[in-house]
C-alpha cells in the first residue's frame, strides 16, 4: 500500500483520509504541495491556477516536463496526480481568484502563489470564509512559512502590510522552492492533525545558502 512507509507516524491516520484541501496555484510551490498532499494520503485535494506551462517554469515545478510546455496546468497536474494515487480526490479549476472566487468546503487553504496581490487575496477569502492558510514566499535562496488562523492570529495582510509586487523576474533557487513546499504540506497536516506545535503567531524564516533556520515570534 501507498502509505505503508508513513501511516505509522500517526494516532489517527483516519483524519488525513478524511481531511480536505485547497491549493491556490499550481506553479512551483503546488506542485511540490499537491504531490506531497496525494503521496501522504489526503483524501479531497482542490486546486486552481489559469496559467498555461512553459519552458522556465522546468526549473522548479516538479509535475510538468519539456513535453507538456503550452499546455493548461491544472490539466496536466490533474493528470499526472491522478496517476500517482487511486485514494486522493483530486478536482482543478482553471481560473484566477478574484474578489468573487468560492472557496470549496475544504479544512483549510495552502497558499502557493506567487505574488503579494494574490497572496493578499487569498487570505482575505480565508477570513471571509474562516479557513485556516498555510502560507509560504520564497526568492533566491530564502523562503518563509506561517501559518495563519482567522480570528487568533495576524492577518496575512497585516503581517506582510508593506510588501509590494515589483515589476521584474524573480529568481528563485529551485530546491528554496521545494523546502518551503515540504514545510507548508506539514503545518497542513498538524493543522489536520490537530497539533499544537504550528507556526502560529511565528514565522519561519530560512536560507539555503547559510544554512540558517529561525523562527520568529510575532
Amino acid at each position: 500500500m501507498i502509505f505503508e512507509r508513513h501511516i505509522k507516524l500517526f494516532e489517527n491516520f483516519e483524519k488525513i483520509r478524511n481531511a480536505s484541501v485547497f491549493v491556490a496555484g499550481a506553479g512551483g510551490l503546488g506542485s511540490t504541495v499537491l504531490t506531497l498532499l496525494v503521496r501522504i494520503g489526503v483524501g479531497t485535494v482542490y486546486f486552481a491556477d489559469c496559467a498555461v506551462i512553459d519552458e522556465p517554469d522546468l526549473n522548479r515545478q516538479i509535475l510538468y516536463t519539456y513535453l507538456d510546455i503550452g499546455k493548461p496546468k491544472t490539466f496536466v497536474a490533474k493528470q499526472k496526480l491522478e496517476e500517482m494515487s487511486p485514494y486522493t480526490k483530486i478536482h482543478s479549476i482553471n481560473a484566477k481568484l478574484d474578489e468573487n472566487f468560492q472557496l470549496p468546503d475544504v479544512d483549510l487553504v495552502i497558499d502557493c502563489l506567487d505574488s503579494f496581490q494574490g497572496k493578499f487575496l487569498l487570505d482575505k477569502l480565508c477570513h471571509k470564509y474562516g479557513k485556516p492558510l498555510v502560507h509560504a514566499g520564497v526568492e533566491g535562496f530564502q523562503g518563509q512559512v506561517t501559518v495563519i488562523i482567522p480570528g487568533k492570529t495576524f492577518s496575512l495582510r497585516a503581517l506582510f502590510h508593506g510588501a509590494k509586487d515589483e515589476n521584474r523576474t524573480r529568481q528563485v533557487f529551485p530546491s528554496t522552492v521545494l523546502v518551503a513546499a515540504s514545510l507548508e504540506v506539514c503545518e497542513a497536516v498538524k493543522l489536520i492533525c490537530q497539533e499544537k506545535d504550528l507556526l502560529t503567531n511565528k514565522i519561519l524564516f530560512f536560507n539555503l545558502k547559510s544554512n540558517s533556520f529561525e523562527v520568529v515570534g510575532i
